[in-house]
């Protein structure tokens, strides 16, 4: 019994020792320390004598700029390039910050920050409920605060927020709206083609810009063969950046400057490079993929699934050329297109659904030949029947016309699962398709 004792003495001899020890380490309380923390991140926040730029990146993609000028009394002025009145009208709102688990940075009122989490997708064209996975409650890590740098996690969607110190002439060109200027890039979409060009120091790239995505795909031929890089971007004072610079050889394009808008040539001009670069339309793909329309049509037979497209065709200019938005069947509406290959070893389907009784209908559908592939890379559907009561008028009489046109198509992949179908008449007609 003695020496179970004396064991346990000396086994409680090294603890004890340990705690004294790691109690001499801090001289301060968790509290306190925590608190000095906060004092600090505050002070680095409120001490940028000109503001910050930041970019927030969502937690279910794409990019946005913005600009954040802290005070000492829990006050942030902000401007953000997610639409025009954003970028030219500050708003001011309140922060703090907070010890949680860890210190955190809190917009706890609502700012252009909150528009990008708005539930409401009419907001932000985001998904009902979340809309674009974005934050405004921030986590700050220690190794994450840098001399001139601060980047922050946001606590529920995982965003990535990175603040940089703003220069006074930064600043100037936020307060004097520099930021407009630099979107009117968006009129990109105003280009009747879906495919465009610009020369740089004598290279040729196609340029393709989702808007929604915020991402920008540059392609350029390279011997016998064509390379393509994408890179997301955002708008700052000065035009567009590119998270990730495009590097080609030795140019290396880090965005674009001095963006200018022609509205009565319908024409978007910027410097790249230091260069002077116009937009121009395009009626084919600089680089024709000639094997995306096989594997387009190859894709759901070998590993199921089908084809699908919400607004149907893009025609000259206008999203939802056809209306489909008004389609009914009865009283009930009208949900998506579908394209659904090798339904027979003779023909495909084609043809929209309808929410009827809680789940996808098809009350007509347009039988279509299997699909002709020519070896120039273009691929054309014809008419084989119907099946149910086709309407020989309105939304989907003309959107299964414009299938039908003998111009046929090209096909440009956007992804593992999404392709842009594109008119090989004059490129001003097409329809994005995504397999479920």
């Amino acid at each position: 019994m003695k020496n179970s004792v004396l064991y346990f003495f000396l086994l409680a001899i090294p603890f004890w020792s340990c705690k004294n020890t790691d109690d001499s380490v801090f001289e301060q309380s968790t509290d306190a320390r925590l608190n000095e923390a906060l004092a600090s991140y505050e002070k680095e926040l409120v001490g940028a004598p000109y503001g910050w730029n930041a970019v927030i990146y969502p937690g279910g993609g794409g990019s946005y700029g913005f600009y954040f000028k802290f005070n000492d009394q829990n006050r942030v002025t902000m401007y953000s390039d997610f639409s025009a009145e954003s970028s030219v009208t500050s708003k001011e709102s309140s922060y703090r910050l907070k010890a949680m688990q860890t210190p955190s940075l809190i917009f706890d009122t609502y700012s252009y920050l909150h528009v990008l989490s708005d539930p409401d997708p009419g907001v932000n064209g985001g998904s009902a409920g979340e809309g674009l996975l974005s934050d405004f409650e921030f986590t700050i890590f220690p190794d994450s605060v840098k001399t001139d740098v601060i980047t922050l996690t946001g606590t529920k969607n995982k965003s990535r927020l990175v603040l940089t110190k703003a220069t006074q002439a930064e600043a100037n060109a936020f307060t004097n709206g520099d930021l407009a200027k630099a979107l009117v890039f968006n009129n990109i979409s105003k280009y009747l083609t879906y495919f465009k060009r610009i020369n740089i120091a004598g290279t040729t790239y196609e340029l393709a810009v989702n808007q929604e995505e915020r991402t920008i795909k540059m392609g350029w031929a390279e011997g016998a063969t064509g390379k393509s890089v994408t890179t997301r971007y955002f708008y700052n004072s000065s035009g567009v950046s590119f998270v990730t610079p495009i590097v080609n050889g030795s140019q290396t394009i880090t965005g674009f400057t001095n963006i200018q808008w022609d509205g009565s040539k319908t024409q978007l001009s910027f410097t790249a490079n230091g260069t002077n670069v116009i937009v121009a339309s395009a009626d084919k793909p600089l680089l024709i993929d000639t094997g995306a329309p096989s594997r387009w049509w190859n894709a759901p037979i070998e590993s199921g699934g089908e084809w699908r497209s919400v607004e149907g065709f893009h025609v000259n200019g206008v999203d939802n050329a056809f209306g489909l938005e008004n389609l009914k069947l009865g009283e009930d509406p009208y949900v998506v297109l579908i394209f659904q290959p090798g339904l027979t070893s003779t023909y495909d389907l084609f043809g929209p659904a309808f929410f009827v009784d809680g789940s996808l209908s098809l009350d007509y559908w347009y039988a279509t030949r299997r699909p002709t592939f020519n070896t120039s890379g273009k691929i054309t559907f014809s008419l084989l029947g119907t099946a149910g009561t086709a309407p020989t008028s309105g939304p989907m009489f003309e959107t299964q016309k414009q299938l039908f046109d003998t111009n046929g198509y090209y096909f440009v992949q956007t992804s593992d699962k999404t392709y842009d179908m594109v008119s090989a008449k004059d490129a001003k007609a097409w329809i994005s398709w995504f397999r479920i």
